[in-house]
């Protein structure tokens, strides 16, 4: 793979786990609020101190400190482990130990993590409804993984599940704008699909892809009813998918 060509993967890619860090932690829950859901104030406590932990992982990430990161995220899921109350959690934690783990470049590691999502959220994954984008962004984290660990037939295959989970997730949804974030998702998912593709010798296929792409995120970016920052996202990947489009037909 060229130099220019491998400076655009990684554009492309950055985005999609940008995200992991700067989830904000759940807004926490006042004493009244506690009681009339039945939730005891030792899970408060505890919900709480996971919170505490993940966001120093957040803010290690977001300063560019994996190492510490993945020390934190760490913590955190053996804090869920221990505590039955917490249990809910992993899946959150999870998610965030396998960006840790991609953003230093354990990729090994990564790949089991965000395996042990996948296999965590197998009742979303074969759901009718709109759950089953649980499982479609699991399987996308696992398969951008696999690709950059260089496993292209098993990076292949995870991203078409998640492409083909997040459309089955538009036609399951009763809100437009959802539908339009599961758009962009599945063409975001697509272009990652075409970079897999072309390492794989298939540019023609690569390149279909990518065309097929642009129109998703087109009309998630001119759909004046979503959030403005859905908009500038799709916007971003839609130039990104142009940037690829012109590059893997320069390749011809």
């Amino acid at each position: 793979m060229s130099q220019k060509f491998t400076s655009i993967l990684i554009v492309l890619l950055a985005s999609s786990f940008r995200a992991h860090a700067q989830q904000a932690p759940p807004v926490q829950r006042k004493d009244s609020i506690v009681v009339s859901a039945g939730i005891s104030k030792e899970q408060l406590a505890l919900e709480d101190q996971l919170n505490a932990i993940i966001s120093e992982g957040d803010q290690a990430l977001k300063g560019g400190d994996a190492a510490n990161a993945i020390k934190q995220y760490e913590s955190a899921i053996d804090l869920v482990q221990k505590q039955p109350l917490l249990a809910e959690q992993k899946d959150r934690v999870l998610k965030k130990l396998g960006t840790g783990y991609f953003r230093a470049t354990r990729f090994n590691e990564a790949i089991h993590t965000y395996s042990d999502l996948v296999d965590a959220n197998k009742k979303d994954c074969e759901s009718e409804s709109t759950a089953v984008s649980n499982c479609a962004e699991a399987e996308s984290d696992l398969g951008v993984a696999k690709m950059y660990d260089g496993d292209f037939i098993g990076a292949l295959a995870s991203l078409q599940d998640a492409a083909a989970k997040y459309a089955k997730a538009q036609k399951a949804s009763e809100f437009h704008e959802f539908t339009m974030l599961e758009i962009m998702n599945e063409a975001r998912t697509k272009l990652s699909i075409s970079v897999v593709l072309f390492r794989l010798g298939r540019t023609a296929e690569a390149i279909a892809t990518t065309e097929a792409a642009i129109p998703k995120l087109t009309s998630v970016q001119a759909d004046e009813e979503i959030l403005v920052g859905i908009r500038i996202e799709a916007g971003q990947s839609l130039q990104e998918a142009q940037k690829l489009l012109e590059r893997l037909k320069s390749t011809q």
